[in-house]
Formats: C-alpha cells, sequence, structure tokens
C-alpha cells in the first residue's frame, strides 16, 4: 500500500481509500465514549438519517449564492426567522448565519467597534470590559481588531461581578460582553444588569449564547431557572449563538443576532473597489457549505418545539443523574450551573488524576483550569452509556482514594497531548510561542 503521507504516483480503488478511512474514523473516540466533550451535539439515531440525508442534497453547494437562488433563500429565511424568534428578537430582531461562535463573536465585536467609531469618535483606544469566565474567542476576535480587552475577576462562587464590572468601564469603553452561559463555570451572566449598565454609559452589550441560545428556551419552559439573557434585555444589541451545539445543526453552523436593523447596519462589509461590482457576503466569510442549512432546515421541521423541549427534558435527565452520582462519591462535588454544562470538582483528591482515569476507561473528557474541575457538555445518551460513565466514575474514584491511581489527565480545552498524536500545525504553534516566550 501507498505512503498515505504522500500524493501517490498512481490513485488508489476506492475501496481501499475508503477502508482507510473507516480505519482512521473507527481508531477515534466512539461517540458514547466523547458524549460528555468531544462527540457532543450528534442528537439521537433517529434524527440522523433525515439531516444527513438533507445535508447531502446540498454537497458541494456554495452558501455564498442563495442571492441567486430563491429556494436555498427561502431556507436560509426560514431558518433564521426562527432563530430570531427563539432568541426574542420579535419583529425588529435580524441575524446572519456564521461558521461557529468564532466568527460569531467576531461579527459582534467587529459590529460594536464600526458602531463606536460613528457613535464615540473620540475613542482612539477602545476597549471592552467582561467577566473573566468570557470564551477565548472574545480574547482572540479583539487582537484581530484591535480591540483591549479589560477582565474582571469572577466573585468567590464564580459568577460575574457586576459591581466590579460597572467600576471598571472608562473613558475608552465601547462595550461590554457577557456570556449566557459561560463556558468554563456554566453560569448565565447578570445580563439584565449589564443591559441597563449599557444603556446608561451608552455602551453596545454583546452576549456569547453560543451554548445556550437554542436549549436554554426550552429548558426554562421545562421549569429550570434560567436568568434573562437574550435580545429581549433591553441593551442588549447582539449576540451569538451556535446551531451546531443545541440546535443539533450539522457544522459548521452558527448565527449572529441583531437587536435591529440598526446594529445590523454594522455589521455588513460592502466592497465595491474591484472589477466585477458589489461584493456582499452574509458575515465575515465568503464561500460557505450550504448543507448545515438544509440539515438544521430539515430537524427543526421534524423535531418542531415539542422535539427540542423533549430533547431538553432528555438532557435534563443526563445531569441530573450525573449530579446525584457526583453527591454519592466521596470526593466529588458539582457546581452550580444554568443550563447543559455541568462541571465537577474535588475537594478530597487530584481531579486530574479523575481525568485520567476515565480517559484509560476510553472517555475523552474536557476541564477547567482555573479553578481545576472537569467540564461536561451535556447531552442526549443512552441508558446504558449513562450507566457506565456513573459506574466508571464511582470506579476511577474508589482506586484513586485506594492509592492505586496516579496517571493525571489534561484539564485543557485545546491542549496538547502526547507529541506523536498532536496535529502538526498544533505543535508548530506551542514551539513558536515557546520561542517567543524565550526571546
Amino acid at each position: 500500500m501507498s505512503d498515505f503521507h504522500t500524493l501517490p504516483d498512481s490513485g488508489q480503488s476506492s475501496d481501499t481509500v475508503l477502508a482507510k478511512v473507516r480505519e482512521l474514523r473507527a481508531a477515534m473516540t466512539p461517540s458514547e465514549r466523547g458524549k460528555l466533550s468531544s462527540t457532543a451535539f450528534q442528537g439521537r439515531d433517529e434524527m440522523g438519517k433525515l439531516v444527513y440525508e438533507s445535508f447531502m442534497e446540498f454537497l458541494g453547494w456554495n452558501g455564498l449564492f442563495t442571492f441567486q437562488e430563491p429556494a436555498a433563500a427561502q431556507m436560509e429565511n426560514d431558518v433564521l426567522d426562527i432563530c430570531i424568534d427563539l432568541a426574542g428578537g420579535g419583529e425588529q430582531g435580524r441575524a446572519n448565519f456564521t461558521s461557529g461562535g468564532t466568527e460569531s463573536n467576531f461579527c459582534g465585536l467587529h459590529a460594536m467597534r464600526a458602531w463606536a467609531r460613528k457613535h464615540r469618535p473620540e475613542i482612539t483606544e477602545p476597549e471592552i470590559v467582561a467577566p473573566y469566565s468570557t470564551h477565548s474567542t472574545v480574547h482572540k476576535t479583539a487582537r484581530y481588531l484591535d480591540l483591549k480587552v479589560v477582565t474582571i475577576d469572577q466573585k468567590p462562587d464564580l459568577t460575574a461581578d457586576i459591581e466590579a464590572l460597572a467600576a471598571t468601564i472608562g473613558p475608552n469603553t465601547i462595550g461590554i460582553v457577557a456570556s449566557a452561559p459561560n463556558w468554563p463555570y456554566g453560569h448565565v451572566d447578570p445580563i439584565t444588569e449589564m443591559g441597563e449598565l449599557a444603556i446608561a454609559k451608552n455602551l453596545w452589550l454583546h452576549v456569547d449564547a453560543c451554548v445556550g441560545a437554542y436549549i436554554l428556551p426550552f429548558m426554562r419552559e421545562l421549569g429550570e431557572d434560567i436568568p434573562p439573557y437574550d435580545l429581549s434585555v433591553p441593551g442588549v444589541r447582539s449576540m451569538s449563538a451556535d446551531l451546531h451545539k443545541y440546535g443539533y445543526a450539522p457544522k459548521p453552523c452558527s448565527t449572529v443576532l441583531w437587536r435591529s436593523q440598526e446594529e445590523q447596519s454594522y455589521h455588513y462589509m460592502p466592497i465595491t473597489e474591484w472589477a466585477c461590482g458589489l461584493y456582499l457576503s452574509q458575515s465575515f466569510i465568503g464561500s460557505r457549505p450550504m448543507g448545515p442549512v438544509a440539515g438544521i432546515w430539515a430537524l427543526m421541521h421534524h423535531w418542531g418545539r415539542d422535539g427540542y423541549l423533549e430533547n431538553a427534558r432528555n438532557l435534563l435527565h443526563v445531569k441530573s443523574t450525573i449530579s446525584a452520582a457526583c453527591e454519592r462519591i466521596e470526593g466529588l462535588r458539582t457546581w452550580p450551573t444554568h443550563g447543559p454544562l455541568m462541571m465537577i470538582a474535588s475537594d478530597g483528591f487530584n481531579i486530574q488524576l479523575v481525568v485520567g482515569g476515565m480517559e484509560a476507561k476510553g472517555w475523552r473528557l474536557l476541564g477547567v483550569n482555573n479553578p481545576p474541575a472537569i467540564h461536561l457538555t451535556i447531552d442526549v445518551m443512552e441508558a446504558v452509556d449513562l450507566q457506565r460513565f456513573v459506574d466508571d466514575l464511582d470506579d476511577v474514584c474508589q482506586r484513586i482514594r485506594s492509592g492505586e491511581l496516579k496517571e493525571e489527565g489534561l484539564l485543557s480545552y485545546g491542549g496538547v497531548g502526547a507529541e506523536e498524536d498532536a496535529p502538526k500545525w498544533l505543535l508548530s504553534a506551542v514551539e513558536i510561542m515557546e520561542k517567543q516566550a524565550g526571546g
């Protein structure tokens, strides 16, 4: 067989190549073993065929050209109208498709900066204030846009400190960033109070609701205590919301939502300085897959509100089952959270030992470094897999307490594991950072 690291002189049969593809896929973490982290958001088997077939109908079709195809435009409009409704946008709300949370946050902060240049022209070194828990993509975006992010320490209970945030707003502040919920700790920030601040100080408030936007409304409907967070909150001007998380759209598929067309007007970047006339795209990227839009359009109309409610009910069952198990397991505790995220910490032993022990059993888990905790992204699980997770967790903790387990796991969202297994781009990036730090 040819070396797969090089382009072969002669092509191989489709059966040979497909066999290798399947071999590589089989070597990855099985879906049920990564369900609480790396392979979450896959939904249930019975919906998979519909979403897959809808996606394949548009495989290779470029979403950049929906302006030429009324049928494709209708599909986009239908989904975005549903998203605006779920986000509390009402008749004035607007929305755009993006590739993911990174691009959605980029679009929100880009519009914030464009708005500030018009309404706060005296500010030449713009700043954003945000809780420490704000997602890394906000910091990444700020670096691209030459914005300074000033973060505020969390309160002792890990919630956002609204008083400290208010005191930090200064003459260069153009906006506030909130989360619903934040990724590290799972809390919905005090967005009502943040909105009041934004109005009083003439600031733009962007809410990163990539995790919560398409699940929190249904959890609230089931009786969960979910604080206000969306476009219905006065002062909120933009919101990022991932459809490929709890909307269960095929990846990549996200949205950025706007309070009104006024806010959306700062988002667009029309280009006329070239030979072919006007160039205008839905968001930052140009060419984009139409398949995810078809997949989420199909799922939304297949599931309906009742389907999403049932999914939320199943998520809450998984969360409560794991929470109850942690209460029974000596040394473990969970943090209170809003919605579908869950954190497991320990007062009795090093939580990284739990990650290592669970990894040895085939579970791929993410973590929080400060303070240390296991990060679970709750998804629907079959009863047998859920029970296996709980049993494995109990077994690992027993072996830690007995001194048998001493191998730590990695508490990281995107860290480097064994060098021989890491992607080359990541190893290269780490090498560059190490050289810069040493220089």
